[in-house]
């Protein structure tokens, strides 16, 4: 049992930290400032907290059981992957918007529909919940390990609890260590550079989801 569960300790530390989805999102929020990056991921925590509850339920077996149920959650994860790097290429290289004259009163009155893709908490929850890396690591590795002699439900739940405290320490060392360089993503070019960079990122993976989603149809 106790090869196994280092074994099972390794492979998520190997799935945690490897950069994906989460990180480009955290990543790109960071310009924001480290409150930013820390909200983003605590969004993210919340979404794999969730995901693990489902898994410890059987939940999630039951998804991936659906061919087209599991197909449609593939979709739609790429398609908002794709919205929040669209959103982030647009804000890197877009056009910046012209400064209102000194004279001109701000323009509170405009309303701003956001639909909660400007809050780093819910991008972070989504875009982790809609991850099929997370999903597929519930489904496909959590029958991989024995832990007996303890019952199924318990051995679920043990890995479900190893992971989380993996990814929550992963994103305290990565917030920890962007607000030592929070100073420099303030600044215009880098700030480009690292949104930029995080877009494309969003972009090529929701596009590549999207893409075998749809020929797997």
């Amino acid at each position: 049992m106790v090869q196994q569960l280092m074994a099972f300790a390794l492979t998520c530390v190997v799935v945690v930290v490897v950069p994906g989805p989460d990180f480009a999102l955290v990543l790109k929020n960071a310009h924001r400032g480290s409150g930013s990056a820390a909200t983003t991921a605590a969004g993210i925590m919340v979404g794999n907290t969730i995901l693990a509850l489902l898994a410890v339920l059987g939940v999630t077996a039951l998804l991936g059981a659906s061919e087209i149920l599991g197909t449609v959650i593939r979709i739609a994860g790429a398609a908002y992957l794709l919205f929040l790097g669209i959103s982030a290429l647009r804000e890197a290289f877009g056009r910046p918007r012209s400064q209102p004259a000194a004279s001109e009163p701000p323009a509170a009155s405009e309303p701003k529909v956001r639909l909660g893709g400007g809050s780093p908490f819910l991008q972070g929850m989504v875009s982790n919940l809609l991850n099929p890396k997370v999903a597929v690591f519930y489904l496909s590795l959590f029958p991989q390990f024995n832990l007996g002699p303890l019952p199924p439900l318990e051995q679920h739940a043990l890995m479900a609890g190893i992971f989380l405290l993996t990814a929550l320490a992963w994103y305290i060392l990565l917030v920890q260590a962007l607000k030592k360089v929070s100073a420099a993503l303030a600044r215009p070019r880098v700030k480009q550079i690292v949104t930029g960079g995080s877009g494309t990122v969003l972009v090529g993976v929701g596009g590549t989801i999207l893409t075998k989603s749809l020929m797997s149809t």
